[in-house]
């Protein structure tokens, strides 16, 4: 979950979003799922991470948050 403003300086108008990054099927995830939990595990390699990068306009501060 990301902040409403930045870490840093506490800027809140120019703390932005620039890019937002899907991970997709893991092929190492589904077959230790599969040899795990079944059927069921070979769907847990298809459930990506969606991942969001800020920044802050004012003082340049950037991070990535899980969304």
């Amino acid at each position: 979950m990301r902040p409403l403003s930045c870490p840093m300086c506490g800027e809140r108008t120019l703390w932005k979003e620039v890019d937002r990054e899907k991970k997709g099927f893991s092929v190492g995830k589904s077959a230790l799922g599969g040899i795990i939990f079944g059927p069921m595990g070979l769907i847990a390699g298809g459930l990506g991470k969606t991942r969001v990068y800020y920044c802050c306009g004012k003082c340049g501060f950037e991070h990535e948050y899980k969304a």
